[in-house]
């Protein structure tokens, strides 16, 4: 399982849990429908919005061991 599915499946639960701003919930459901499609990566949010990228943060720290 790649890091991608790894932290869609966390998002999902964050969102689930009321853990995600409701200012970004929509950006995250979209970005999770493109990682699991494969057409976004962890990569580009380098630059992209700092509150999504708060967000996937704290779902990427969750994850790691």
């Amino acid at each position: 399982m790649n890091q991608e599915v790894k932290v869609v499946e966390e998002l999902q639960k964050m969102m689930t849990t009321n853990e995600v701003p409701v200012s970004v919930q929509e950006d995250i459901n979209e970005l999770c429908q493109k990682f699991s499609q494969g057409t976004a990566s962890l990569n580009e949010l380098q630059h992209g919005d700092p509150f999504i990228e708060e967000v996937v943060q704290k779902a990427i720290k969750r994850i790691e061991p």
